[in-house]
């Protein structure tokens, strides 16, 4: 399977398949903000839905898919091409619609159990990029997951017809406009003569059609004022437009930085060119204006932490941390900072960090990975080995992970250590029987 991963120093991290069609950017400032809104949809509707996960897909058109496991894709072009928060509301009230809707039997019963356990796997794969994480692309990649997953769980043109109405529902009790939907359907309008360049074309119907409900459901809307989510959204778009535009089009959208946009839009910009102190300088000027914003401190750190300056990026960390203690992505940066200080303390304090870490994530590749760095550290390689074991097994590499297996069997004298490598091995005669 040709494949490949890119790592970026910045705060956006990217997993790219060419055989997937995945190309995943993972930001917890834009994550996050995607799910207030999901919170306020669920909320104000009274609906059981918990843990709805998103990825940003790295692809220039307008498209948005959910999957099982409540885990919602929307393309970077949605996010660049939105232009206020309601139509982001309206793309994800769509989305949790599908899900409402019970659209995945079908297609559920359609997919083999192991069909599915690679997809999955291979979206929360993306998880797993991060700084020192190199050997990870391979170790992902060569599970041999396939995914074409906006194709693979396209839904029918009815279906996609009543996710819209559950969405109109959804979005008109929120108080969201359905202004945004309409603002969406408009510009797919534009480009539906492209249909062979965006699989959403394929899947659903004709936008035309789609507004005439939208408005007839716009007329006399009562809507909310979400003025603290309308100036994260403003920050979020900063960020995506300092990494991805050059400094033509930022000068024509922001003009002179000193706004709080402004001055994070060209922290990401000066950051991605390579003129650190420049971006540090623009990120403190941020600072200054809002001192109470975690990611302000978690871009700061890791500007630092890929240049080298590893000590002074762990109080940045721990800022973010005490801001926002629920974020875990700001933990495992600390953990990364913490392990590359070369002192017991430091790699105790992080071992800790990655345990907590590795309770609450879905797919803790890295932690795995740094845990077993920190163990060998601390030269206890049956430790070593078994987080390394853990991690391999994670991306179905199994001969490397029977290999930290023999490993653990052959130093380890702990009881609770021999417990959990023969939870391993069962789980790899498991794979196989499948």
């Amino acid at each position: 399977m040709q494949a490949f991963i890119i790592l970026l120093v910045t705060t956006f991290f990217f997993f790219s398949a060419k055989s997937s069609n995945l190309n995943i950017i993972r930001d917890a400032e834009t994550e996050n903000f995607l799910k207030e809104i999901s919170y306020i949809l669920i909320k104000d509707n009274n609906l059981e839905l918990n843990n709805l996960n998103f990825f940003i897909d790295n692809k220039d058109f307008i498209n948005a898919f959910v999957i099982p496991g409540q885990k919602i894709f929307l393309t970077k072009g949605l996010l660049m091409k939105s232009k206020k928060i309601e139509d982001l509301a309206g793309v994800i009230a769509h989305e949790i619609g599908h899900i409402i809707g019970g659209h995945f039997s079908d297609k559920l019963k359609a997919a083999e159990k192991t069909s599915m356990i690679s997809i999955i796997s291979s979206i929360l794969a993306a998880g797993a990029i991060a700084a020192g994480a190199g050997q990870a692309g391979s170790a992902i990649l060569l599970g041999g997951q396939q995914l074409g997953a906006a194709r693979f769980l396209s839904f029918s043109r009815s279906q996609e017809s009543l996710a819209d109405q559950n969405a109109i529902r959804l979005l008109k009790k929120s108080g969201f406009s359905l202004q945004g939907m309409l603002n969406i359907f408009k510009i797919l309008e534009k480009n539906e003569s492209l249909k062979q360049l965006n699989p959403y074309f394929l899947t659903h119907p004709l936008s035309s059609e789609r507004k005439k409900n939208i408005y007839f459901n716009l007329k006399n809307q009562k809507t909310k004022s979400f003025s603290l989510l309308e100036k994260k959204y403003n920050l979020i778009k900063a960020k995506i437009d300092g990494f991805f535009l050059d400094d033509k089009k930022l000068e024509n959208i922001y003009g002179n930085n000193s706004k709080i946009e402004g001055l994070y839009a060209y922290t990401l910009r000066n950051y991605r060119i390579g003129k650190i102190k420049k971006a540090l300088e623009l990120i403190d000027q941020c600072i200054k204006i809002d001192n109470k914003n975690p990611y302000f401190y978690e871009l700061k750190g890791q500007i630092l932490f890929e240049n080298g300056m590893i000590m002074e990026s762990i109080p940045q960390f721990r800022k973010a941390i005490k801001l926002n203690p629920s974020e875990k992505s700001f933990r495992l940066f600390l953990a990364k900072s913490l392990y590359h200080m070369n002192d017991k303390n430091s790699y105790l304090e992080s071992i800790k960090i990655l345990w907590s870490y590795i309770k609450e994530d879905d797919f803790p590749y890295e932690a795995w990975h740094y845990l077993g760095l920190n163990y060998g550290k601390l030269k206890k390689p049956d430790f070593s080995s078994y987080a390394l074991a853990e991690k391999y097994l994670l991306v179905n590499q199994i001969k490397n992970a029977k290999i930290h297996i023999q490993r653990v069997k052959r130093y380890t004298k702990d009881p609770v250590l021999k417990n959990k490598i023969l939870d391993l091995e069962k789980e790899i005669l498991k794979r196989k029987s499948q």
